[in-house]
């Protein structure tokens, strides 16, 4: 058979449904990872029971992610491009609708998060405890100054020490607003929470 030959007859590559399939081994590797952290705590979970509740094998977490730390850093990550889509949406609406006002930008942005911490308020949870693996810390901090960063272009802020201290605290009042909805049930208590902290924001703002 020439190479002309093997060419016509052989069966293309289906590189898409190869990524497929990685992308539900994937997904159902994290989902699994979810309700085996959110039930035992990063501690006392083992890479076992998520491969039992994949239905995977160890191999193909290894391979997908490198082990338990990894596991966990994946879901935060994901949890954490949650927060940010939600609250870059509503400033994107916001301005759709001719909104320039900075602080009510961020107030736009900053009702979104919360709204999202609240619908996630189990991983938030989870993300909160002192039960991570190490080095969690030192790479939620970089997050953080990123997102300090980002509020400063939002709000328009000046490099100047006011400016940068404005900036920081008004972060922190969303940090801790979403800290304080990690710990509650209901919906009317996280409501009053979410209230309050964009109260706080707009005093701070001015």
């Amino acid at each position: 058979m020439t190479a002309e030959d093997r060419t016509a007859v052989d069966p293309p590559v289906r590189t898409p449904r190869r990524w497929s399939r990685t992308a539900q081994t994937r997904a159902a590797i994290l989902a699994a990872a979810r309700t085996v952290f959110l039930q035992q705590g990063y501690a006392d979970a083992n890479v076992s029971d998520v491969v039992e509740l994949a239905g995977s094998s160890s191999g193909s977490i290894y391979h997908h992610f490198g082990g338990k730390p990894e596991l966990y850093v994946a879901l935060w990550e994901e949890h954490e491009q949650r927060l940010y889509d939600a609250a870059r949406s509503a400033v994107q609406i916001a301005r759709s609708r001719d909104e320039s006002d900075p602080v009510r930008l961020f107030l736009a942005g900053a009702r979104a998060y919360l709204e999202q911490s609240w619908l996630d308020h189990g991983m938030s949870r989870l993300f909160f405890a002192d039960d991570s693996p190490p080095g969690f810390e030192r790479l939620r901090r970089t997050r953080a100054q990123a997102w300090i960063r980002d509020n400063t272009q939002l709000l328009g802020a000046s490099g100047e020490p006011a400016g940068r201290v404005l900036v920081s605290v008004l972060s922190s009042i969303v940090a801790d607003g979403a800290w304080e909805l990690s710990g509650v049930d209901s919906r009317t208590e996280a409501e009053a929470i979410i209230e309050a902290t964009l109260g706080f924001i707009g005093k701070v703002a001015g």
